[in-house]
């Protein structure tokens, strides 16, 4: 029977039912913890349940993805300085017979975020020891035990968190498969960066900022802040997180590509000033400004293309200002010869055609992209599915063998590195990646050589064929661009290889 006349009153009123939503989410996903902070979801702390109210009230029924944490309107990101410096220290009375493993493995998952994002972390082995605790103010982070944990738990603190509030809390990880630390390692050193989880966000491409988060990307359904055991998860069967391609650009949005040094093939050097992200150009009377910052720089042949920031267009340098050849971009790679961009709502992949000022959409979505420099090589969107080779016509591709985390291009054969990160293949032929070498910080290819960056940075290694010998002593980054090699040094200069005499140039910095 239909109510006629005034609108009866509901049994609650809004505030009510919206207090009531939120005590029902409180009770399920918010653990207090000893120190009085909040750990959300089990693993995300927060300092206050009024962070833990914003953090709820700014998730619920927004379209989003991979985002940014925020505070009083701001990102709760690294500064330039800091995000150069990331450092930690592991106790290691805490993980007894796990601590080698530990170590290693927090490289491994550091190197992930490197590989995609203008950061470093840093261990400080020195401070392994039983002051490595809170109140420790030579690192930003100290690795613990938490021994109340069970199963796959951790905890991590955001970037703007106080000193003594700010650490990794792990659980017993002598009981986790490798897989499983990996994923969890890669997971929290996500919120080190102030990632927030994307399974708190709703699907779409709505990018709507709130007062607790910022959007970076659109929403994955995969990924490394996503819970495989939540809703939106887009495949059940698969239970471990990794690094995206979308988890890949929204933190180049948020930090800039690691494209820090680059050489057009002319020998010209262009370099970014780490306090400013300005790009400058080397001369013969020193360095340049040519630029404010990009998301990203790549040379190609002898053009210097950039990204606007925040996953803005493609834009190439006509050696004496800077014009948009696209619209926004997710990343920009050089891609055999030209340049190739992934659009940042679909995944697909386009490649420019320099002389038409025009993009060809090649293929897409996929989870990594790389070029050596005659082919395009991508991993299926979930990486544990297939590496293949772009045809070079059309949108073709041939599977050319299994899954893999990570594509090394830039040189004349292509690398990619196994899930676990535990060894680099080369590519030869058909579906055919064969091992040539064990884990790494970072790996590039050049020319005909590849080069890698020990786990801890100690010493930059070239591989000769049948083995890897050190070229140089300890380096933050190593860089290949049009066949050359360059490193930067703990004081940020920049050094390029002569492989032939096996001998560096020092170029200085800008």
């Amino acid at each position: 029977m239909e109510q006629t006349g005034p609108d009866l009153d509901a049994i609650t009123s809004t505030a009510e039912n919206t207090a009531a939503d939120f005590e029902a989410w409180r009770a399920k996903h918010v653990v207090p913890t000893e120190d009085g902070q909040f750990l959300v979801e089990g693993d995300m702390r927060l300092p206050d349940l009024e962070t833990v109210r914003q953090y709820w009230e700014g998730f619920t029924g927004n379209p989003n993805a991979l985002s940014v944490f925020r505070v009083a309107g701001a990102d709760v990101a690294w500064n330039r300085t800091d995000r150069w410096n990331i450092s930690y220290c592991i106790r290691p009375g805490d993980f007894g017979a796990q601590y080698d493993r530990l170590v290693e493995f927090m490289h491994r998952a550091a190197s992930g975020w490197e590989a995609a994002a203008n950061v470093r972390f840093v261990h400080v082995k020195a401070e392994d020891s039983i002051n490595c605790n809170r109140n420790n103010t030579n690192v930003k982070y100290n690795v613990e035990r938490n021994f109340s944990f069970s199963g796959l738990r951790a905890g991590m603190g955001f970037p703007n968190y106080a000193r003594n509030t700010r650490y990794l809390e792990l659980g017993p990880i002598g009981e986790w498969t490798d897989a499983e630390l990996l994923a969890v390692l890669t997971h929290e050193f996500g919120h080190s960066l102030g990632f927030v989880h994307e399974h708190d966000t709703a699907m779409g491409c709505g990018k709507v900022t709130t007062g607790s988060y910022r959007p970076l990307t659109c929403y994955d359904g995969r990924g490394a802040m996503h819970y495989p055991s939540e809703s939106g998860w887009l495949d059940p069967s698969r239970t471990l997180n990794f690094i995206s391609q979308w988890d890949f650009e929204g933190a180049q949005s948020l930090y800039e590509a690691p494209t820090n040094v680059l050489s057009l093939a002319n020998g010209t050097v262009f370099a970014r000033k780490r306090s400013t992200g300005d790009i400058y150009r080397r001369d013969a009377n020193g360095w340049t400004l040519v630029g404010g910052p990009g998301q990203a720089f790549v040379a190609v042949g002898n053009t210097l293309y950039g990204q606007i920031p925040g996953g803005g267009a493609p834009v190439k340098f006509q050696g004496n200002g800077w014009v948009a050849i696209g619209g926004p971009a997710g990343q920009i790679f050089a891609c055999a010869g030209t340049l190739c961009a992934t659009d940042p709502s679909t995944g697909n992949v386009a490649r420019y055609d320099a002389v038409a000022n025009t993009w060809a959409t090649i293929g897409g979505p996929g989870s990594r992209f790389a070029a050596s420099t005659s082919a395009v090589f991508g991993i299926g969107s979930w990486q544990d599915d297939y590496t293949a080779r772009w045809s070079g016509a059309g949108a073709s591709w041939s599977v050319v063998g299994g899954g893999a985390s990570e594509l090394i291009g830039g040189g004349t054969s292509m690398y990619r590195l196994t899930h676990l990160k535990d060894a680099i293949q080369r590519y030869d032929g058909g579906s055919t990646w064969t091992p040539i070498g064990l884990s790494g910080r970072s790996f590039v290819a050049a020319g005909a050589n590849v080069y890698g960056l020990r786990p801890d940075g100690s010493w930059v290694m070239r591989y000769a064929g049948t083995q890897w010998n050190a070229i140089h002593g300890p380096a933050t980054r190593i860089f290949s661009s049009n066949g050359f090699l360059f490193v930067t040094n703990p004081d940020d200069t920049i050094e390029r290889y002569e492989p032939a005499t096996n001998t560096w140039t020092n170029l200085g910095k800008p």
